[in-house]
C-alpha cells in the first residue's frame, strides 16, 4: 500500500472514493449476501438471472434488446464495427478525448481499420464539447458518431437538451448511426431531468457501466436493437468475450444498481455544494461551475507537487482528505485533478472544509 493509501485510509473525513479500501472476502460475502438463493450461473451467455438483467436495462433506456459483456472497451468497439460495416463507411465522428480515442491504444485502428475523422483543421477543440455546427462542418459523412455523457476528460461536461437534440436530428437526417458513451450515464438525470429511457432513445445503440459508479466488479452492457445485439453478440465471441460464466459481474452490476441508482442524485447535489465552498477561494476554480454531475476538475494555484505535498501534511493532521494528486498544466503553476463525489461524499463534513482550504492555501 503506498503511502497516500495509507494516509487514505487513516483519514475519518474523506471525500472522494466508495467507501474503504475491502478485502476480496468481504465483497463476496456481501455480494452473496445480496442474492436469495434462486439464481443459477448463466453459462456462455445464457441463464434466467442475466437475462432478467439484460431486459430490465434494455427497458430503463428504451431499448429492444441488451448483451452484457466483460468490458465497456469491447462494447464500443463492437458498436462501431457494426455501424461502420452497415454504412459501408469506415470512419467515426467522436471528440478527440472520447475514451477509444485516448484509452483503448487505437484498437479500433488495429483491430478494425476505422479511422477518427478531424474537427477541422488544425482540431484545437480538445477543452470543449462538440457541437451541432462541429458535426455540420465535417468534411465527410462519417459511418458513425459517437458521443460521451457526460463528457470524463472535461469536468463531467454535458450539452443542454436542446443541443443534444439538434445533433440527434442530424444524424438521423444524414442516416448516420448515433451511438452513446453511456459509462457514466447514470450520473446525468438531475441535469437533464429527463428519463433514462428518453436520453437513450436519442440514440440507435448504448453502452453502460456497471463499476464506474454502481460499485460493480466489472462488466458493461450494451443495448440496441435486436438484430444489432445479435450480431453484437457474434463479435462477442470472436473477441473472446462470451465467457463460460460472468455470474459473479453480472450479480455484482446487477444489485449495485439498485443500491447505487437511488444514491446518485444525492451525490449530484453534494457535489455541487463542495463546489460553491472550494469557489470562495481565489486560487481555485471549479470547471464546470457548477457542476453538470457528481464530477469536476479542480485547479490549484501553485506547484502541483508541493500543493500535493501540503495538502497531504495537513491531511495527516486533520483527518480530512480532499485529493489523491495534483497534476500539472500547461500552464506553468497551474495543478488540476478531479473531484468525484460518491458514497464517502455523503459523510464528509462540509463543516470542516473551509478550515482545510485555509490552511492548505496559506
Amino acid at each position: 500500500m503506498s503511502k497516500v493509501d495509507e494516509l487514505y485510509a487513516h483519514c475519518e473525513n474523506v471525500l472522494p472514493g466508495h467507501g474503504p479500501k475491502r478485502m476480496m472476502k468481504d465483497v463476496f460475502e456481501e455480494l452473496a449476501e445480496g442474492l436469495d438463493g434462486s439464481e443459477a450461473l448463466d453459462r456462455y451467455g445464457e441463464g434466467d438471472y442475466l437475462s432478467a438483467f439484460e431486459k430490465e436495462v434494455a427497458e430503463m433506456f428504451g431499448k429492444p434488446s441488451a448483451v452484457f459483456l466483460p468490458s465497456g472497451t469491447m462494447a464500443q468497439q463492437i458498436a462501431l464495427r457494426i455501424w461502420c460495416e452497415r454504412s459501408n463507411n469506415l470512419t467515426i465522428a467522436m471528440h478527440p478525448t472520447a475514451h477509444p480515442e485516448f484509452a483503448e491504444q487505437f484498437s479500433y485502428q488495429f483491430l478494425h481499420g476505422l479511422k477518427r475523422l478531424q474537427f477541422d483543421t488544425p482540431e484545437i477543440l480538445g477543452n470543449r464539447m462538440l457541437t451541432l455546427k462541429d458535426f455540420q462542418s465535417l468534411g465527410k459523412k462519417p459511418g458513425a458518431v459517437l458521443l460521451e455523457l457526460p463528457y470524463r476528460p472535461l469536468g463531467g461536461q454535458l450539452p443542454e437538451w436542446d443541443e443534444l437534440i439538434a445533433i440527434h436530428d442530424w444524424a438521423l437526417e444524414n442516416n448516420i448511426p448515433f451511438h452513446l458513451d453511456g459509462a457514466r450515464i447514470w450520473q446525468c438525470k438531475h441535469f437533464y431531468n429527463k428519463e433514462y429511457r428518453q436520453i437513450g432513445g436519442l440514440f440507435d445503440s448504448v453502452y453502460v457501466s456497471f463499476y464506474k459508479d454502481l460499485g460493480g466488479l466489472c462488466g458493461a452492457m450494451l443495448l440496441g436493437a435486436e438484430d444489432f445485439i445479435q450480431e453484437a453478440k457474434l463479435w462477442q465471441v470472436r473477441y473472446g468475450g462470451r465467457l463460460f460464466t460472468q455470474g459473479p459481474y453480472v450479480a455484482s452490476g446487477r444489485l449495485g444498481m439498485q443500491r447505487v441508482l437511488p444514491q446518485i442524485d444525492s451525490w449530484v447535489e453534494r457535489t455541487r455544494q463542495v463546489a460553491a465552498i472550494l469557489s470562495e477561494f481565489d486560487q481555485l476554480t471549479v470547471n464546470p461551475n457548477p457542476p453538470h454531475v457528481n464530477i469536476f476538475q479542480l485547479y490549484v494555484q501553485g506547484d502541483p507537487e508541493r500543493m500535493t505535498e501540503r495538502h497531504m501534511k495537513i491531511a495527516e493532521e486533520t483527518g480530512t482528505f480532499l485529493i489523491h494528486k495534483l497534476n500539472p498544466t500547461a500552464v506553468p503553476g497551474l495543478g488540476m485533478t478531479e473531484i468525484h463525489c460518491w458514497e464517502n461524499a455523503l459523510q464528509f463534513d462540509l463543516n470542516s472544509l473551509r478550515p482545510f482550504l485555509e490552511k492548505w492555501l496559506a
